[in-house]
């Protein structure tokens, strides 16, 4: 075979990789089976058959020529098919939460050292260096190639498993072809690698470093900016609205009264009382991310409403999004003429973790305790009651809500918040006499309907949890009639309709299940015997 025919080809034009696999092909056609040197083959195409490479074979090799009629298939059987293996996706790293677009970077693994044999070494001398500063003429190739099948020429088994260790280190970025002796060489550490790939992705990783400042944000959480109205609101019309909405809050009809209060505050978009109503509204309604919304609004028309820092808080803790709700607290004190003195001027509150806070707002809260011991401030013990709600010290809660209601009896909210702390407690019997307490005070107080439903469950009770759940839904249901088209509206809790569908799962009443789905609120009422 003529050596100029081997190192002459032209094959996916200067790149030193095809011209070698050129090579490795054509000799290993021409030689015999060697039993040892297949063996050590294989075993170097299943040690990398699953490590991804730092670069793509595949389309330089399509461009290799096609082995000549007169090779046989035992022959060319000797050499896998490189561009299966080398041909690798890279691999993603990217967070996880349901929610943003991934990241993609490249995942660097080292590959693993070829396998060595007990024969002497060929005098072959290698240069390495980093594979991406591979810069190489077509007279380096040959020389290069030529020296290889020169030392095959002395030794088949020798070159062969010389060569694989050869090909296994250009793939591995080691070792570079075309440098002379008098070109600069240089060694990179998988440090320097590393560095280098960092610096070049800077700006992916200063993205990835925002992820957490956006799982953080009200938005990632559900909250809108701006509060969302329901469509064909007939009270729009009605100058009134804000004063029937009171008188619906009154009656017990809660889903009537938000109707009536979103129309007030389009009527009148200034009004903090009309947004601090809806607010705490929407909150009975079992509607949370919608108070949030408009209870922020009425803060900012009127940061001196005092009941909207509670009752914003209470939202902000049932949405799991504590920081939110400290930070509610905090501005509460600030706001208090009582207590605005004692907030420290000196601590940067958005500099301190989520623990630091916690520790942070409590002993604040404590602190205003302390300064009127003979006297009960209720809205300084409801405070203090959800920040041990949030770190699950629910008897201290318990203690909090109970002192508070000492002087604010009548208060369906405190009722309400003190029943939900008994039932996170393991207290479920005390907590149901909680929330029938509040429904005393307030029948239509969904919410609290809602939590007896929760707490039946807990219980074991799964038929009249169903019944709380039907008569949350019912009530809900009674807003249609303030809509032009009720048959398309639905004013009702999705968060209500599926809790009532795994009820009827528990009961094993899957025909009702059904009917859940559909959301057929007639049967549902005919089956559990509603009025």
């Amino acid at each position: 075979m003529s050596i100029n025919k081997l190192v002459g080809v032209d094959c996916g034009g200067n790149n030193p990789l095809v011209q070698l696999s050129n090579i490795v092909r054509r000799d290993a056609a021409l030689q015999q089976p060697h039993t040892q040197s297949d063996r050590f083959v294989q075993e170097f195409m299943a040690q990398n058959s699953q490590i991804p490479q730092t670069f793509n074979m595949n389309k330089l090799l399509n461009n290799l020529p096609k082995e000549s009629p007169q090779i046989s298939s035992a022959s060319t059987s000797r050499v896998p098919d490189v561009a299966m293996h080398m041909n690798r996706p890279w691999a993603a790293a990217g967070p996880s939460s349901s929610f943003m677009p991934h990241t993609m970077m490249p995942n660097f693994q080292m590959m693993q050292q070829p396998m060595l044999t007990s024969r002497p070494m060929s005098n072959v001398q290698i240069q390495y260096v980093n594979e991406s500063d591979i810069e190489m003429t077509n007279n380096d190739v040959k020389t290069k190639a030529q020296e290889y099948v020169n030392t095959m020429k002395d030794d088949d088994e020798l070159a062969y498993n010389q060569f694989m260790s050869f090909m296994k280190k250009i793939s591995a970025g080691e070792m570079n072809l075309g440098a002379s002796e008098q070109t600069d060489e240089r060694k990179m550490s998988r440090e320097d690698i590393l560095d280098e790939m960092i610096d070049k992705y800077k700006d992916e990783w200063d993205k990835l470093s925002d992820v957490t400042n956006y799982w953080d944000t009200e938005a990632a959480n559900g909250i809108a900016k701006e509060y969302s109205f329901t469509e064909g609101n007939v009270m729009l019309e009605n100058k009134s609205a804000l004063d029937i909405g009171k008188e619906k809050l009154k009656m017990g009809d809660i889903p009537g009264a938000v109707l009536c209060f979103e129309a007030a505050v389009q009527q009148q978009p200034d009004s903090a009382e009309a947004w601090f109503l809806l607010g705490t509204t929407q909150a009975e309604n079992e509607q949370d991310p919608l108070a949030i919304t408009a209870l922020k609004k009425s803060l900012q028309i009127n940061p001196t409403q005092l009941e909207g820092y509670i009752t914003l808080a209470a939202a902000y803790t049932n949405e799991n999004m504590p920081k939110y709700a400290f930070m509610t607290l905090l501005d509460w004190l600030k706001a208090s003429p009582k207590y605005s003195d004692m907030f420290p001027q000196d601590i940067d509150i958005k500099q301190l973790g989520i623990k630091e806070l916690e520790d942070h707002v409590k002993s604040l809260y404590l602190k205003a305790v302390q300064l009127n011991l003979n006297q009960i401030d209720p809205d300084v013990q409801n405070a203090l009651g959800v920040v041990f709600n949030i770190s699950h010290e629910y008897d201290k809660a318990v203690d909090c809500f109970k002192t508070a209601l000492m002087v604010a009896t009548d208060n369906a909210k405190l009722w309400n918040r003190l029943g939900a702390t008994l039932a996170n407690s393991d207290k479920s019997e005390e907590a149901v006499d909680a929330y029938h307490k509040a429904l005393h005070l307030e029948p239509g107080f969904i919410r609290a309907r809602y939590n007896v439903g929760i707490t039946c469950m807990n219980l074991g009770a799964h038929r009249q949890a169903a019944e709380h759940f039907l008569v949350a839904l019912n009530q809900q249901h009674k807003a249609k009639s303030l809509f032009p088209d009720s048959s398309n509206t639905d004013t009702s809790s999705s968060t209500i309709w599926t809790t009532l569908r795994m009820v009827c799962s528990f009961m094993g009443e899957h025909d009702v299940a059904k009917l859940v789905d559909d959301r057929n609120l007639s049967e549902l009422n005919k089956f559990f015997e509603i009025e």
